[in-house]
This record gives structure tokens, C-alpha cells and sequence, in this order.
């Protein structure tokens, strides 16, 4: 038994259980080999640990799949067994199931639901050329991580499982709904099996529903290869004829009418939306009048032989003659007989005529599902009864309606069943619930006001989600989750998710440092243009520089940077240097003479000092020369 906690196979260390299904469980642990990855370990139940040709056959699919190195396919680093269970070891995807997103989102929009679609086509590419069926492929075995990707998992699950008892006791039903129709007569799986499934997954994504429902495993798997596709369109009017089309090609009933391989499949369904197929007709295959009818085996005897139906049926009449007293045919010397193909032919619409009285006598007959809801769970049992339905389960959830009253049923009211039916039961748990608003178009600050004080909202559960939009003024509330008519419990742990529109407004990138250019008009376009700004609406005007280095940068612009400015609408124009050689060389040589005519002036005023100088200094040698040489002798003496 895994433990929480603890080191399983010497490596893994489980940190918590993240999934339970019916023939595995989940873990989340961290792989202690390789730096504490996060790691997701699939343990197969205990009920299978005696069975050998089921772990024989998971341990070598298993094997193969670790081989499918594809990004969207969920990664496998390792398969063993440790304290007598078998276990694989897959990368851990943190997002949903692509049942869940369904669940949050559906109808998804065409283009996501086909790009979606091809993901998982072209992980079942590689799979069928490596020989690889997955054979279960459903919503459930497809996780979305956060980016949106899609990656299959649980390849080869089914086919371990498919030879062993579980067969025989329908457990491989779960997967009923998406089961094609060779499986469901028990036949082979093909990779066209994968392909009806992935047909199935489709259509669920454009309307949010299955297309085959019933009371039974049985019941569903009929409808796949008795009933025709419900329509698409009729759900959701925004899917054109093209890609129903696909989806119909790929859920043929007839291996003939579907998709032979993957990569046909993918080739029609990137070309859905194209507008070479904008006018494309329904798409409908021909019954074959003359094909083989197969009857039900409770009209054919065990071996198919009928000739034991014959010679009874005449010993029959024989005896029922002579008791009777029926005269034999007279008038030939030898007794004529009764053509044999005509008893045979007797005997057959005998029988179908038994059979269908049979049938008819022995078919429940078909009743409405009474609306039982905001009644006792007891007093809707009655109803049920009273109605010859069987009352199923009963599920507890949040509801505005008083503790222990009924909800709603499933089947829905009003939807018709056989006798006998089982409808389950949603019983109110009560609590402290409200019924959202439809707040989409709101001002999120009024929504988030409407909630707190209105409705007694705890602001800490109401969450806010920017998102571009081109169309939606900015603070205006784009989605909601839970959307409008849901019921929030109040005292709950879940949050209420408001997407609001960051409006189409943007701020001019910055583009001058401390009065220095630092961006080419190159990088300042790009840069709007990642904003969503239009490549048109961007002009450029040039201003001369005869500095060569700063040839290319900008220095202005309208609006100015640091301004906000409509996204879409905005005409911006870029002021840009661009050097001038002429000017440059121009610069340049006045510089030069400049310079020279400095340098010139400069010699000439320091000879010029220079001669000044000489002349003080000759005239300061004569006025010493003009003194008398007895004139201190002179003074002295005095």
C-alpha cells in the first residue's frame, strides 16, 4: 500500500493522491534522483495483482509508450513494480482533464476545439506508426496543461486489460460513450477505432454534450452503431457544415465511410474553416441495399442449421394430420409433397412473427420522468414508484432550495424512459447559497460592490483576470466563472473569477534616456507592433544628423513617450535621426578652416609679441647706456 509521506520504490517520495480511477490511482511525488521533479505515479489497484496476462501486457505497452517522445503525449520515465504492485511514472501535468475544461467552457470556440482536436491527431500519428492503438481515448485520458497543449495519456490500458475478466464483467464500459462500433460488437480495435473516438471527443467540444446517452453500458453501445449522429449544428449554430463533416466522416459506422488513417483526418479538419469550404453540402453516405442483414441469434437455431426446423415442423403437421383427420392429396399414383424452400419459408415467418408478438409483449413500455423537484426524498421516491421508475442514487449538493428537498433528477423531467428505469436523485445539502448574476458587461469595481454588499461576498474570493480586447472598454467584465445562474456556496472554498478587459489602450515605449536615444526605429516598431498597434497607422519622419552613430534612432514621437494612446485607432509617428554625409563633410571642412584661420591668427599675434618684446628690451638697453660712468664715483665723494 502507498503511503503519503513516504519513499515509494526506494525513489519516489508521495506527496499527496491527485487521482482515482477504476482501474488505477494517481500520486504526486517528487523523484528523488533527479533534483526533486514533480513526477505523477499511476499504481494499478490491488485487485489486479494476480492477474498476469493483465500486468504482462500493461508492463510491454507501457514499455512501448515510454518510447513516444511527442509534445502532446504525457511522458513516461519509468515502469516497475515495488511491494507487489505495478506502477508507472509519467510527467506531471498541473492543469485539467479535457473533460473538466469541457465542463468550464463548452461550447468551445471552432478554432480552439479544432486546434485542440489536431494535437491529439498528431499524437495518435506517431502512436499508430510506432503500432500503438490507444483504444480508450476520451476526455478523461486528455490533460490541457496551463499553456492550453493537449497531451494523451493512458495508452495501452485498455489493451492490457481488454483479454482479462475484466471483459466479461463490462467493467471496460466505462468508456462506453466514445466507444466506436466494431468494439462495441466486440470486435478488433483498429486505428480507426482511435480516430471514431477522437470524432466523438470533437463533437463534445462544440456542444458540451455526448451524443449517445442511456440507462445502461449496453444501451449506449447500441446506439453507437444504430443510431445516426445527432446533429452539430443544431446545437451550435456557429459551427459551419465543413468541420460537422469531419466529425461525421470520422464516427462513419462503416470502417468503409470513415477516415483510413490520421493523417486525412487532420488534412480535413485544418481545412474546415477555410473559405474553400464555406458552402460545403452535408455529408451522407449510402446504405447498401443489397448487404447481408444479420438477425437477432434468439432467431436462429444454436448452429444456424434450420433443416432440424424443417423435418420437425413437417413430423409436426404429419402427426397433427392423422389426429386431425386431414385427408392426404389424391389424384396421382404417388403422394405429392410440399416444396421444400416453401416449408422453410413457412417456418422462418412463423418464428418472426413469435418472435416480434414476443417482443412486443415483452418490451416495457415508455413513461415520462416526473418532476419531483423541491419534494421530500420520500415523497419523490413515491412519485417514482407510482410512475414504475426505480429511484437510483441519491447525490447530495449545494442548492437554495431547503435542506433534504429535491433538486433535480437525472434523467431530467419530462425526458422519456422505458419501465424500470433508474433515475438518480439530487438532494439539496442545504447551506448558505446565493444565485450569481450575470455580471459579463459590468464595471468589475460595481460587480465586485454588488457582491460584498448585497450578497455578504467575501472579497478575498472574488478574483481578477486582465485580458486584452480590442472591442470591450477597459474595466469591463468579459467572462465570469461561475457563470450566470450558478449557485455559490457562500461559506465554501471557491472563488468567483472575473476576466476584464484591459481596453484598447497602450503606453508609448520609452525610447530616450537622461536626453540620450537608445532604440533604432526598428526596435520601437516591432515593440508597438507586439502591442497590437497596425503596421499601417505607423509613420516615420527623419530629421538630419551628421553624427553617423546616432543614423537610426529615435528621438520623438506623437503621442510623446510615457503617453497612453488607443491601440487600434492611433496614428503614431516616429521622429528618427538620419545621417547627412553632405552635411557631415560640409561640417567638416568648415571645422577645418575654422580651425586653420584660429591657428593662423594665433602665429601671427605671437610674433607680433615676440617683436614688441624685443623692441622693450633694445629700448631698455639704451636709456642703461645713457648714464654718465662717474656719476656714483660722483655721488659718493659727496
Amino acid at each position: 500500500m502507498i503511503q503519503i509521506g513516504k519513499i515509494y520504490a526506494d525513489r519516489y517520495h508521495v506527496i499527496r493522491e491527485i487521482g482515482r480511477g477504476g482501474m488505477a490511482n494517481v500520486y504526486l511525488a517528487e523523484d528523488t534522483y533527479l533534483d526533486n521533479r514533480q513526477v505523477a505515479i499511476k499504481i494499478l489497484r490491488s485487485n489486479f495483482e494476480n492477474d498476469s496476462l493483465a500486468i504482462a501486457r500493461f508492463q510491454r505497452e507501457a514499455y512501448a509508450m515510454a518510447e513516444l517522445n511527442h509534445p502532446n503525449i504525457v511522458g513516461i520515465s519509468d515502469v516497475g513494480d515495488a511491494d507487489d504492485q505495478q506502477y508507472i511514472v509519467m510527467e506531471y501535468i498541473d492543469g485539467l482533464t479535457l473533460k473538466q475544461y469541457i465542463n468550464e467552457h463548452a461550447p468551445l470556440a471552432n478554432e480552439e476545439a479544432i486546434r485542440i482536436g489536431d494535437e491529439i491527431l498528431a499524437a495518435m500519428a506517431l502512436a499508430h506508426s510506432s503500432g500503438i492503438i490507444h483504444r480508450d481515448l476520451k476526455p478523461q485520458n486528455i490533460l490541457i496543461t496551463k499553456d492550453g497543449t493537449a497531451k494523451v495519456t493512458d495508452f495501452g490500458i485498455a489493451k492490457a486489460l481488454s483479454e482479462t475478466s475484466l471483459t466479461q464483467t463490462n467493467s471496460m464500459f466505462g468508456s462506453v460513450h466514445y466507444l466506436s462500433p466494431e468494439q462495441a460488437r466486440g470486435g478488433n480495435a483498429t486505428p480507426q477505432s482511435d480516430l471514431y473516438a477522437i470524432g466523438i471527443i470533437i463533437y463534445e467540444m462544440l456542444t458540451g454534450a455526448i451524443p449517445f446517452d442511456g440507462d445502461s453500458a449496453v444501451t449506449i453501445a447500441l446506439k453507437h452503431f444504430q443510431e445516426n449522429l445527432p446533429s452539430i449544428i443544431n446545437q451550435n449554430k456557429n459551427v459551419p457544415q465543413a468541420l460537422e463533416n469531419v466529425v461525421i466522416k470520422a464516427t462513419a459506422k462503416k470502417l468503409s465511410d470513415r477516415y483510413a488513417n490520421v493523417t486525412d483526418m487532420r488534412r480535413d479538419l485544418n481545412l474546415a474553416l477555410s473559405l474553400d469550404h464555406a458552402h460545403d453540402p452535408k455529408l451522407t453516405f449510402t446504405e447498401d441495399a443489397d448487404a447481408t442483414k444479420i438477425l437477432p441469434k434468439m432467431l436462429i437455431p444454436d448452429n444456424g442449421n434450420t433443416d432440424k426446423l424443417v423435418t420437425k415442423v413437417t413430423q409436426d403437421t404429419a402427426s397433427h394430420g392423422a389426429a386431425g383427420g386431414i385427408e392426404p392429396l389424391v389424384g396421382t399414383s404417388k403422394k405429392k409433397r410440399v416444396p421444400k424452400g416453401l416449408i422453410i419459408g413457412g417456418v422462418v415467418a412463423l418464428i418472426l412473427v413469435i418472435a416480434v408478438a414476443a417482443l412486443i409483449w415483452t418490451t416495457p413500455k415508455e413513461v415520462k420522468v416526473p418532476d419531483v423537484t423541491n419534494m421530500t426524498v420520500a415523497q419523490a421516491k413515491t412519485v417514482l414508484e407510482n410512475n414504475k421508475l426505480k429511484v437510483g442514487r441519491e447525490i447530495k449538493e449545494i442548492s437554495d432550495l431547503p435542506e433534504g428537498k429535491v433538486t433535480r433528477t437525472n434523467p431530467e423531467a419530462k425526458t422519456v424512459k422505458k419501465e424500470g428505469a433508474s433515475v438518480n436523485l439530487y438532494v439539496s445539502k442545504g447551506g448558505n447559497v446565493i444565485k450569481l448574476t450575470n455580471y459579463v458587461g459590468w464595471d468589475v469595481d460595481k460587480a465586485i460592490d454588488d457582491l460584498i454588499l448585497k450578497h455578504n461576498v467575501d472579497e478575498s474570493r472574488i478574483k481578477k483576470e486582465s485580458v486584452k480586447s480590442d472591442s470591450i472598454d477597459a474595466g469591463k467584465i468579459i467572462k465570469q466563472t461561475p457563470k450566470k445562474g450558478a449557485l455559490f456556496d457562500l461559506d465554501g472554498t471557491d472563488d468567483i473569477v472575473f476576466q476584464v478587459s484591459e481596453g484598447n489602450q497602450a503606453v508609448m515605449p520609452t525610447y530616450m534616456t537622461n536626453g540620450l536615444s537608445t532604440k533604432t526605429v526598428a526596435a520601437v516598431k516591432a515593440e508597438l507592433q507586439n502591442m497590437g498597434v497596425p503596421d499601417a497607422n505607423i509613420t516615420v519622419e527623419y530629421t538630419k544628423t551628421t553624427d553617423q552613430n546616432s543614423d537610426g534612432y529615435v528621438i520623438g514621437s506623437t503621442p510623446a513617450q510615457g503617453e497612453s494612446f488607443k491601440l487600434k485607432d492611433t496614428k503614431i509617428v516616429l521622429t528618427v535621426l538620419q545621417f547627412d554625409s553632405a552635411s557631415a563633410s560640409k561640417e567638416a571642412s568648415e571645422s577645418e578652416s575654422k580651425s586653420k584661420s584660429e591657428s593662423e591668427a594665433s602665429a601671427s599675434k605671437s610674433a607680433e609679441d615676440s617683436r614688441s618684446k624685443s623692441e622693450a628690451d633694445a629700448n631698455a638697453s639704451k636709456s642703461s647706456s645713457s648714464i654718465p660712468a662717474n656719476s656714483t664715483t660722483q655721488s659718493k665723494s659727496q
